[in-house]
């Protein structure tokens, strides 16, 4: 049951992003990202790859385009990061705590979505390797116009819950994907891998999971709203 909060909906939902947030996943997709590329010209490096944390496939090709036109079109070039990335997901791990905290997010009644930057290949078969029969839907790069930074992949998602984007906690590891939570008026947690990242769009920076339980979130949200 969700718990009113004076200024502002109960929370009635919690939008996760997926990789890196969900998952450990983003050393894999670094590795497949940097091989595709330097196979193609592109002497990517892993500072390089690190500036584009949250960055969706297809911006992260225009930049790379502008710089040194492809030889790849971009589905192309997608595809072959993809299939890289898929070859290894079985070793992916999730994120320490990462679905406990689901578990115990359903256990108290909330609607759970993925919200990614990712691809929908992708995004499916993350969520098939995750197994958690809690979130309702993953929604992927592909299935808006804009990904994050800008919030239409988090509107569109409570739109499909049918929830109030205020009424909507989101639960990001990148700037990028904060600023997109932020942007649609939500509860924004950032819980990054990387403790040098700066994040300008969240309302709260935790380092343990533990630090995200209901109680907590509620009481943030309370102070946000007495703000």
């Amino acid at each position: 049951m969700s718990v009113p909060i004076v200024g502002r909906p109960p929370l009635q939902a919690i939008l996760w992003d997926i990789d890196g947030t969900l998952l450990d996943s983003e050393p894999w997709h670094q590795r497949a990202t940097i091989a595709v590329c330097r196979l193609h010209g592109h002497a990517m490096s892993d500072t390089d790859y690190a500036a584009t944390l949250g960055v969706a496939f297809p911006e992260l090709y225009a930049r790379l385009h502008a710089v040194r036109p492809m030889a790849l079109t971009f589905r192309e070039w997608a595809d072959a990061i993809t299939d890289l990335y898929l070859e290894r997901i079985a070793e992916v791990e999730a994120r320490a705590g990462a679905l406990a905290l689901v578990d115990a997010f359903a256990e108290r009644g909330l609607l759970q979505a993925c919200v990614s930057n990712s691809g929908r290949r992708v995004v499916e078969a993350n969520l098939r390797h995750m197994g958690s029969p809690h979130f309702l839907f993953g929604l992927s790069r592909d299935d808006v116009s804009k990904g994050k930074p800008d919030p239409e992949p988090y509107l569109t998602a409570a739109a499909r819950l049918g929830v109030p984007p205020a009424a909507c906690a989101v639960i990001e590891d990148s700037p990028t994907g904060a600023r997109a939570a932020k942007a649609a008026g939500m509860l924004t947690i950032a819980w990054p891998q990387h403790a040098d990242l700066l994040f300008d769009a969240a309302d709260h920076v935790v380092e343990d999971p533990a630090a995200l339980d209901w109680d907590a979130l509620c009481d943030l949200a309370e102070r946000m709203a007495a703000d």
